[in-house]
């Protein structure tokens, strides 16, 4: 279970991380206010270090499966904990990149159209994959 969490945590940082609503991706393209911004981009162009820390957990978690000692495993199960917090928040708080509201003009009464940011299907692998690797170490812990 935790050799399968590692990897399938692994993999979730190469999905979206991060959505912008349909509504704010339009009117922010006709500005060409998103130019060279990705519209759906993953954990490696969102973070710059949270990214790192989670593919060194990600190996960890694959590394404790196969040699890991009781030890490296509570360590890894302290590591799983502040990670799962982590993607939790990433989940409620998506990161914008400091994309603001776009200014819409064509409209009666101009107005802004808010960027209200989404999360995408990597936070929830990710949590779902923290989870499993928490259980999988627990229960490895409960076997010596």
């Amino acid at each position: 279970m935790v050799l399968l969490s590692g990897a399938v945590l692994f993999a979730s940082l190469f999905l979206t991380w991060s959505r912008l609503s349909p509504a704010y991706l339009t009117i922010a393209n006709q500005l060409q206010a998103l130019q060279g911004v990705p519209h759906d981009p993953n954990a490696w162009q969102v973070y710059s270090a949270a990214d790192v820390a989670l593919a060194v957990l990600a190996g960890s978690l694959i590394a404790v499966a196969l040699i890991g000692s009781r030890l490296a495993r509570m360590c890894a199960i302290l590591a799983a904990f502040l990670a799962l917090g982590f993607a939790i928040h990433a989940a409620n708080v998506p990161p914008t990149n400091g994309a603001a509201d776009a200014f819409q003009p064509s409209l009666g009464v101009p107005s802004y159209v808010p960027a209200s940011p989404s999360q995408g299907a990597g936070e929830t692998l990710a949590i779902v994959a923290l989870l499993a690797a928490l259980t999988g170490l627990a229960v490895s812990l409960t076997a010596d």
